[in-house]
């Protein structure tokens, strides 16, 4: 081979060289920015050019090409301990999920030198103190039984408005598990035995309460029925009663002769039933069998004819 051919070989590759040195491949999903001695490439503007997905032009040897993932990123944050509004410590496990803000490289490279992990340090940071902050506006019970959400919502907010100054878009918090100390979980059971405690001594109180309640109502109506009864039967005794008395005193006015006789004869029959053991010697002429003398012609007789 003579040295013309060699000579023409060697600048063959060179420039093949030189030609493939100068282009760069940006894949999908991705961003670039070029590094030229160190410094970030900027347009006339002065704001860093921003290389989207495609077949780039760089200069060859004095240039370098910085390509970052553009998609989203999940950090798994360390378990924080942190307090409540009750001074009690809680311990929150929590993942980010994050990416380099579209159209803002040159922000993310600037603020984290272009480090990924740098970046995700930052972001934890960022989570951390936003927990202290918002934890520390709730007390336990509501952070375990209905304020979750609000707190990822809460957290969200907070670190992404920091995470803009480093270039970096938070697209989600999510809180992935809520756990207490072992005091704290005993303390928080005995309160809650405690207040259930109490709700079933109040129920237990009102029911007692509402049943005396209903036993004085329903004795002060039998009291109340009972003396109206007792009321109404007087009245009807003293009605039996007046009615009797003045048919005794008809029956009295008409023929007292017969009334006597009448009184004589239930006297006799008291007297002679056999359950009276004591014993009268009475003459015959006594005022005592008065009754069994009856003159024919007497006014007894006449009134014992009219009463057949």
């Amino acid at each position: 081979m003579s040295k013309i051919l060699k000579i023409f070989l060697v600048l063959v590759i060179v420039i093949s060289v030189v030609v493939l040195s100068t282009k760069f491949i940006v894949k999908q999903g991705s961003e670039a920015v070029i590094l030229r001695l160190g410094e970030l490439v900027k347009d006339k503007n002065g704001k860093a050019v921003e290389y989207e997905p495609g077949l780039h032009v760089k200069i060859p040897f004095v240039d370098t090409v910085k390509t970052y993932d553009m998609r989203n990123r999940v950090l798994e944050a360390d378990s924080a301990c942190v307090v409540t509004k009750e001074q009690k410590d809680v311990l929150i496990n929590a993942y980010v999920v994050w990416k380099i803000s579209n159209n803002n490289i040159s922000t993310f490279y600037t603020s984290t030198s272009g480090s990924v992990e740098r970046a995700e340090t930052l972001l934890k940071q960022f989570l951390e103190s936003s927990l202290r902050a918002e934890v520390g506006n709730n007390d336990i019970q509501s952070l375990i039984n209905n304020n979750r959400d609000k707190l990822m919502i809460a957290l969200t907010n907070s670190v992404q408005k920091q995470a803009k100054q480093i270039g970096v878009d938070v697209i989600d918090i999510r809180v992935k598990q809520i756990d207490l100390p072992d005091t704290v979980t005993d303390s928080i059971y005995q309160r809650m035995r405690s207040s259930r405690q109490k709700v079933a001594a109040s129920i237990r109180a009102e029911g007692k309460q509402l049943a005396e309640k209903i036993n004085a109502a329903a004795d002060a109506k039998v009291t109340v029925t009972m003396a109206e009864a007792e009321k109404e039967s007087k009245i009807i005794r003293a009605e039996a009663d007046a009615k009797a008395a003045k048919i005794f005193t008809e029956a009295y006015s008409k023929s007292v002769p017969l009334y006597e006789f009448l009184k004589s004869m239930n006297s006799y029959k008291e007297s002679f039933n056999g359950k009276n053991e004591v014993v009268f010697m009475l003459k015959p002429d006594s005022k005592f069998f008065q009754g069994f003398k009856l003159e024919p012609d007497s006014k007894l007789a006449e009134d014992m004819k009219e009463a057949k």
